[in-house]
């Protein structure tokens, strides 16, 4: 790691009359070394780190073109909003807060539900005391903090949000005034605010997998531009893993996890990965459940089978009625191996000197 990523990871603490808006040019390979490359190209991010920065998983690994995507969109000037959209554990969320933590950018992430409305969204009143008594004090919510001040608005899980906010959320998410009525004020949009939505879905409703996903109408679906996110090829994924568990778990042995994870991949999206596929199997095996498996098959320790820990971080996943299917393809990859003891497993992946 460069001594420039750093520096972009370490928090200082906070410091009066400090300018967060001042801005240095720097080198894209020293922030992104995994897709530039020295003298590439060149990123603008804040001298200061700001401290509403959020810490990025420093295991991350992107994938190439969604971050060349997501930076175009970055420092294009605004027009859309970006929505990232794809499977549980593609990575989206990560993405956004990987950009962020490098660009010393303040990120604000609202969990979108349901039950989130408008005036959640805006923020609350508070009681403080004052010499004169107690008071009602505005309290902004963090979407009205980026708003107002600037930084990285994620509205994740964009697609759960009702029918309530998701007209709320047309003018935001275009950049238009804001009323806050409860606080009788109008936000307008500061240059350096980014809205950034993920989801499962583009927001088209009645999937299969996601049901709380709702049916966003086209106006506001139309103010995103949006960029699909992948499960990692099998090079990216073993590079994530290698750096989590390298030195704990054979390199053979983390590449038969992975070759099992893309088994249920193709089941569950098809081989080309385009959804196009006679009864799917209903089940996500993502790279989050890859590395669960890794750390619960540490911790269950040597004398557990390779299924123990398997089942603890996957099989929650499995609907009833695929619970055949699945096994079968545990079957077909692993055979008897996967009710091996751990130890032993690790004996047949490890050279004999």
């Amino acid at each position: 790691m460069t001594a420039a990523v750093k520096a972009v990871q370490t928090a200082p603490a906070a410091v009066q009359n400090v300018d967060y808006y001042a801005m240095e040019e720097v080198c894209a390979s020293e922030l992104f070394p995994d897709v530039y490359q020295p003298g590439q190209a060149k990123v603008k991010r804040r001298v200061n780190r700001h401290p509403d920065c959020l810490p990025s998983n420093p295991d991350y690994v992107p994938d190439a073109k969604t971050l060349r995507r997501t930076l175009a969109w970055w420092f294009t000037p605004r027009l859309k909003a970006l929505g990232l959209y794809g499977e549980t554990g593609t990575g989206k969320t990560e993405m956004l807060l990987y950009i962020a933590d490098r660009l010393n950018e303040p990120c604000y992430i609202v969990k979108v539900h349901p039950a989130l409305m408008p005036e959640d969204l805006e923020g609350c009143k508070d009681l403080a005391p004052t010499t004169a008594g107690v008071v009602s004090k505005n309290s902004p919510g963090l979407a009205a903090k980026a708003y107002r001040n600037g930084g990285l608005l994620v509205l994740d899980e964009v697609d759960k949000a009702n029918a309530a906010l998701g007209c709320a959320l047309h003018g935001l998410v275009e950049g238009k005034p804001w009323p806050i009525e409860q606080f009788n004020i109008v936000l307008n949009a500061h240059p350096m605010c980014r809205v950034a939505g993920t989801a499962n879905t583009m927001g088209e409703g009645g999937h299969e997998r996601y049901h709380t996903s709702n049916r966003m109408d086209q106006a506001l679906r139309s103010r995103f531009g949006w960029l699909q996110t992948h499960f990692p090829d099998n090079v990216r994924e073993l590079s994530i893993l290698t750096r989590m568990y390298g030195k704990k778990i054979p390199t053979p042995m983390l590449r038969d996890k992975i070759k099992l994870a893309n088994a249920f991949r193709d089941a569950l999206l098809g081989p080309n990965r385009d959804g196009k596929i006679d009864n799917p199997l209903n089940a996500v095996f993502s790279t989050r459940t890859l590395v669960q498996w890794c750390n619960y098959c540490l911790s269950f320790g040597p004398d557990a089978t390779w299924r123990e820990s398997l089942d603890f971080a996957f099989w929650g996943s499995v609907d009833p009625e695929c619970e055949d299917m699945a096994k079968d393809i545990i079957q077909r990859t692993f055979g008897s191996k996967i009710d091996e003891l751990v130890r032993d497993v690790v004996a047949q992946y490890t050279p004999k000197p």
